[in-house]
């Protein structure tokens, strides 16, 4: 059901930089091309033409999961732990924004309860859409589904992939497996998911299920896409390990798999997959960046329906910046001089990706011993996307603010950065004037403590990364 973004990410970057254009010709061919918009339905309005500006350079791609049984042995159906079921539902439904330079990714992932307006047929869950444009024309599911996501979101959809059941298991079986984390155990008979607590490996059926379990879990769908966006980044590491580069025989074998179980726009042309591909040769996976679409309260019911409503602030908070592509540098504000008396979150809970912003070399090793000197998780080095910064800069995500003050209050000079792509590790940019780290004390929140005002114009966004395991793994 998912594993489509390895496809536009590691796959590409496994083809440019190990394989090479000719399997990538060889490959090619074995990829379904269908035209989306040939002989639009009754209900569908016109095709937008794309926005001019620097945004346009970006690249937006929407990303089905079917769960379609075409096809499908009794011993496949077993395996999904279902059974036979005509037609095709998109429970899963993801929107890929590639920034211009093709040198970041956000991945928003849609509930399949959202309500939204369908053009041609009103008000409905997202997951229908796709069904009514079957209904309005053989074929014409992709298309509805597109004009849905772009009335919804107002971005403009480039392209589109979908695979089912039977490509994702596949998939993940020619990568020999993913390993995965759940807090708790789970025995799922509706799923077939069964697993102890910690970290597994799997494949085959307990791959598929991972991805599909829900209704164990009292979050249901949400559950399910923390989940799935867990599997993703699992994908991306293992597709992008030494141990698939190597052999050529595995990576051959992942690439063929996952191109015979892929379902293109006939627009997404050999020439643009080999210019992706050699742009995103060098992604870093914590530039992946997972996000789920923000929600209002749960538990609503319209027409009998339990839906999810969107949070039209936070969605045009989040959807603004990514046709404006500015979902990153989001403003920047210096850290006290001297170490603050309200840092709530320890050192050693923070983990910290420390990147070298100078000329120096050997500053990011020898800044990432400082740091961990003082007790906090180093979660690796590299260098910056510039040589050229003063002074030092603490990136954080949403989630991470109170966790970002204590990085900033351990190193004099520093500033603060909101990044909306980051999740739960904190990148720190080592600049010119770094003068090493210093320790911090962390006091204890009272039970009489005012808690913050929460904000009523958006519910928050959380992110995590291809790059992150799962906590407590």
């Amino acid at each position: 059901m998912l594993s489509w973004i390895a496809v536009v990410t590691s796959v590409s970057v496994i083809l440019a930089s190990a394989v090479g254009f000719g399997a990538l010709s060889l490959i090619n061919g074995h990829v379904t091309r269908t035209c989306i918009f040939c002989g639009a339905g009754p209900s569908q309005p016109p095709r937008p033409t794309k926005p001019p500006g620097d945004s346009a350079k970006a690249l937006n791609f929407l990303l089905v999961g079917s769960d379609s049984r075409d096809g499908a042995t009794p011993e496949e159906l077993k395996d999904f732990s279902t059974e036979a079921d005509p037609g095709k539902r998109t429970d899963t439904i993801i929107l890929v924004h590639l920034s211009p330079k093709k040198d970041k990714a956000v991945l928003v992932s849609f509930p399949r309860d959202t309500w939204v307006d369908i053009p041609g047929h009103g008000k409905d869950r997202i997951n229908a859409a796709y069904v009514k444009g079957e209904l309005d024309r053989k074929g014409g599911g992709p298309a509805l589904l597109i004009q849905t996501v772009e009335k919804l979101t107002d971005v403009f959809i480039d392209h589109y992939l979908e695979i089912d059941f039977r490509g994702f298991l596949k998939m993940v079986n020619a990568l020999g497996g993913v390993d995965v984390c759940l807090p708790s155990a789970v025995d799922d008979p509706s799923s077939g998911l069964n697993l102890p607590a910690g970290r597994s490996h799997v494949s085959g059926k307990q791959a598929l299920s991972f991805v599909r379990a829900r209704k164990f879990d009292p979050t249901q769908d949400f559950g399910r896409i923390r989940r799935q966006q867990q599997f993703l980044g699992a994908m991306v590491r293992r597709a992008t390990s030494a141990g698939i580069l190597a052999r050529p025989d595995k990576l051959y074998r992942f690439l063929d798999t996952a191109a015979r179980s892929l379902t293109v726009d006939d627009k997404l042309s050999f020439a643009e997959m080999r210019a992706l591909a050699n742009k995103l040769r060098t992604l870093d996976p914590a530039k992946i960046v997972f996000i789920t679409a923000p929600t209002q309260s749960k538990g609503v019911r319209i027409n009998n329906k339990a839906v999810v409503l969107p949070d039209e602030p936070a969605y045009a908070a989040l959807f603004g910046s990514i046709r404006a592509d500015d979902a990153i540098k989001t403003g920047v504000t210096p850290a006290p001089s001297q170490p603050p008396s309200d840092l709530i979150v320890k050192p050693s809970r923070i983990r910290l990706r420390v990147l070298n912003g100078t000329t120096t070399t050997g500053l990011a090793r020898r800044a990432a011993t400082d740091l961990a000197g003082v007790g906090f998780q180093i979660r690796g080095t590299a260098s910056a996307d510039s040589t050229a910064y003063p002074s030092t800069i603490i990136r954080y995500g949403p989630a991470k603010s109170d966790s970002a003050r204590t990085v900033a209050a351990a190193i004099p000079g520093s500033s603060l950065q909101l990044d909306q792509s980051l999740g739960s590790t904190i990148e720190v940019v080592i600049g010119q004037s770094y003068s090493g780290a210093r320790q911090v004390t962390v006091s204890t929140p009272t039970a009489t403590a005012t808690p913050a005002t929460p904000t009523a114009s958006a519910s928050p966004i959380t992110t995590t990364t291809a790059a992150d395991e799962p906590e407590g793994c």
